[in-house]
């Protein structure tokens, strides 16, 4: 099959992160699948070099790279919202809402049209309308998480197929765990609200408050310089900038617990690939985490921005070893549960019959 993946960027995400893999392995199993992100006309793409790209197709596109995982296949830049940019395929698979909203404007031999829903954006994308009107386009769907399937049918009558992202487990793995004294607590930050950070950082406040020993564990790629956020937190914690994928796994695996305090996710990466490290999971109620957050099995759940409940959970963890330590390994087996191979023979057989029905 051919297949076309509409990526929104190749920034650091846990979603382009999936897309991304989804594409390789399909292209590994014999698929031929390419990659395009949508971009304005750069300087270094002049209007001869425009013209000739809309005559020849993606041969002459300028391509992304991604550093940041590993990818053997090209992510194709195409400068307008043009479908002759792109080549005809079986399949065509958007992700964002703005890739969705593209997609619709396709002619048919662009492809089948897919829908790989990750979060439900209108909760926090700037434009909510338009967002919230892309889940309602004539596309089959598919979405990361039940929580995701569930809206989609109670919001917009919309059934998904739910193919939860694996953790890629060659790459996060931890096959003895050190545990720490003090216990070590991993978190993201993120400069979207919704992500949890300050929550996150008033619930370590909280816990040390009441005389507990933590040594805060801090990654993103947002900031650089941690000066700012050590001042804004009112303590220094030790930080780690854009880590590439083994040095993640160190921290995770270097860390007794992972606190996810966001407001809601899709389905929420760090905290699957930290169980994945067997570090604990103390979340908030993010939604999309409870095909693998199980309160008192595979992790402790709290609502949602609710700091006094994070605090709680995170406070039972570091008093309770026998709990930490079941938590750790309930969790570690129930993100093992979730492959890539399983997903992408799965996914494989979603398109095949899409395409029988098509005929």
């Amino acid at each position: 099959m051919n297949i076309t993946f509409l990526l929104p960027h190749v920034k650091i995400s846990g979603g382009v992160k999936a897309l991304i893999e989804y594409a390789n392995r399909l292209q590994s199993m014999g698929h031929n699948a390419r990659m395009f992100i949508p971009g304005k006309a750069a300087k270094w793409y002049r209007p001869d070099q425009k013209m000739k790209a809309r005559r020849e197709g993606v041969k002459t596109l300028p391509a992304e790279t991604v550093d940041w995982m590993n990818n053997s296949l090209a992510v194709k830049v195409f400068p307008e919202p043009d479908p002759a940019y792109i080549p005809d395929a079986d399949i065509l698979i958007a992700s964002a809402w703005q890739t969705a909203e593209l997609a619709a404007t396709f002619p048919a031999s662009k492809g089948k049209p897919f829908y790989f829903v990750q979060h439900y954006e209108s909760l926090w994308t700037r434009d909510k309308s338009s967002a919230a009107k892309t889940y309602d386009l004539p596309t089959q769907t598919l979405a990361i998480s039940t929580w995701l399937k569930d809206i989609l049918k109670e919001k917009h009558g919309k059934t998904a197929e739910v193919l939860v992202t694996p953790v890629d487990h060659d790459i996060f793995f931890c096959d003895t765990k050190q545990w720490n004294t003090p216990r070590r607590v991993c978190l993201l930050h993120h400069d979207y609200d919704w992500k949890g950070y300050i929550e996150g950082i008033e619930t370590i406040r909280k816990v040390k408050l009441q005389g507990k020993n933590v040594e805060l564990v801090v990654f993103g790629g947002k900031t650089k310089n941690p000066a700012p956020l050590f001042e804004s937190a009112g303590f220094e914690f030790e930080y780690h900038y854009r880590p590439n994928p083994e040095r993640l796994r160190g921290i995770y695996s270097s860390c007794d617990i992972f606190l996810c305090p966001s407001w809601y996710e899709g389905l929420g990466m760090p905290a699957m690939e930290a169980m994945a490290c067997r570090s604990a999971l103390v979340t908030a109620d993010t939604g999309g985490c409870l095909d693998y957050a199980i309160d008192g099995e595979t992790a402790l759940v709290s609502p949602a921005r609710d700091v006094d409940g994070l605090t709680r959970n995170l406070i039972r963890l570091l008093d309770d070893e026998s709990l930490l330590k079941s938590i750790s390994e309930n969790g570690y087996r129930k993100i093992s549960e979730f492959n890539w191979q399983d997903n992408c023979e799965r996914l494989q057989n979603i398109f095949k019959t899409a395409l029988t029905n098509r005929k």
